[in-house]
């Protein structure tokens, strides 16, 4: 089977699942159950992670899955035991996540919250997403869903195409009801260059995926070496990975040829450590360090950016924007600025499930070690400078944080 590695964590704001109150029959769930725990067991690696139990996690959510009569509620709970297994990039995608996740286009309402002590907290919005285009905020807290006093948990039950949330604005502290309407948009978001004086440049990625434009990226590289820029900042916030080939790209215009980009351990690798040297498989550095590394950035037609970086991470940032982040940090003193990022990075890639009428699994094929020995699997990157208030439409707080502690 050929396909293209991914280092993708899926938690993108158009990510969440919109099948509404769409049925499911107990033959689909059993065909859908079956078909992925095959791929589980014949694909899935992660070292010292036993896929085997998979059964066993699906069995303590029998109940669950019994009673479980549309998609979204199904995948919620597949998805709940999977996990168990205390990692990231395995996933279950209902048909019209799968298809969002390729095509770009979701209908939700475009948030992502963490819990605060009234609620949730609005960290992001999908710039076209419904919410977004009601006026929200990040920093806007959600102190209500449908009259219910402190929510805890979101996405808001899938099975209503509009909710009442009871807002408190950040920006003047007033309380208000606002009704959501879950709809269809693009999450596709564009990569821009800004520049904040003559001497320093903003480049930002919201993806390796889809959009992720290795033209367009190599032109606005080109534009900064022609304009002679001092300072660099990429902002990688919200970015949740996406291609192995687009993380290395970016990486290549930005570091000297032959640059380590880190080791990917993959099962091969470590059973060919415990057949020659007799160690412990689990222990990925050590597995890493004798490897060496798997990659190293490569020979473009254009000269690399070497000035100084600073890169902007948030929760949301994930899998290649981690490892590129952990690259640069590394190996070109790179001045790392906002709050800690995911910690989640394996290697996956995506796969159709047969006759289920487009469901489809995401499966880590390896982990990760940094050229500097950092696995970075459950292991957050930590910033230089740690920013926690948010940006809104006047400011950015995080962004100017990065140009003090650049210059």
């Amino acid at each position: 089977m050929k396909f293209r590695s991914f280092l993708t964590l899926g938690i993108l704001l158009g990510s969440l699942s919109s099948t509404f109150g769409q049925a499911i029959t107990p033959e689909s769930k059993t065909k859908v159950l079956q078909t992925m725990q095959a791929s589980i067991q014949r694909q899935a690696f992660v070292p010292g992670v036993d896929f085997a139990q998979w059964p066993t996690f699906l069995e303590k959510r029998r109940s669950e899955l019994d009673k479980s009569e549309d998609v979204p509620a199904f995948v919620n709970t597949v998805n709940e035991a999977l996990r168990d297994f205390g990692i990231s990039h395995i996933r279950l995608f209902s048909p019209q996540s799968a298809k969002a996740r390729i095509t770009g286009v979701t209908q939700n309402f475009g948030l992502r919250t963490e819990k605060s002590e009234s609620g949730l907290k609005i960290t992001a919005l999908a710039p076209k997403g419904p919410a977004a285009q009601l006026g929200l905020e990040a920093g806007d807290e959600i102190i209500a869903v449908e009259g219910i006093e402190k929510p805890t948990t979101y996405p808001i039950p899938s099975d209503r195409e509009t909710t009442l949330l009871t807002i408190k604005r950040k920006s003047t502290g007033l309380i208000k009801n606002y009704m959501v309407l879950k709809k269809a948009y693009s999450t596709d978001q564009p990569n821009t260059l800004t520049w904040t004086d003559k001497t320093t440049a903003v480049l930002r990625i919201p993806s390796f995926a889809r959009t992720y434009n290795v033209k367009q990226i190599a032109g606005f590289i080109e534009e900064v070496n022609a304009k002679k820029a001092k300072s660099l900042v990429i902002d990688l916030r919200g970015n949740g990975g996406g291609l192995v080939s687009n993380c290395n790209h970016l990486l290549s215009l930005l570091t000297p040829v032959g640059t380590p980009i880190g080791t990917q351990v993959g099962r091969q690798m470590a059973e060919r450590y415990i057949q020659t040297v007799g160690g412990d498989g689990k222990d990925m550095v050590a597995i890493a360090k004798w490897a060496g590394p798997t990659s190293k950035t490569f020979k473009l037609s254009q000269a690399p950016y070497l000035g100084k970086l600073a890169i902007l991470l948030d929760k949301g940032s994930a899998s290649a924007s981690e490892i590129s982040s952990a690259v640069l940090k590394e190996q070109r003193g790179a001045v790392l600025v906002g709050k800690p990022s995911a910690g989640a990075v394996l290697v996956s890639f995506f796969v159709p499930l047969r006759d289920t009428e487009g469901f489809e699994v995401q499966v880590p094929l390896s982990d990760y070690v940094s050229p500097g020995g950092m696995r970075l699997e459950k292991n957050p990157l930590k910033p230089d400078v740690t920013v926690e208030a948010v940006a809104t439409e006047t400011s950015d707080p995080v962004l100017e944080s990065a140009l003090k502690a650049i210059k």
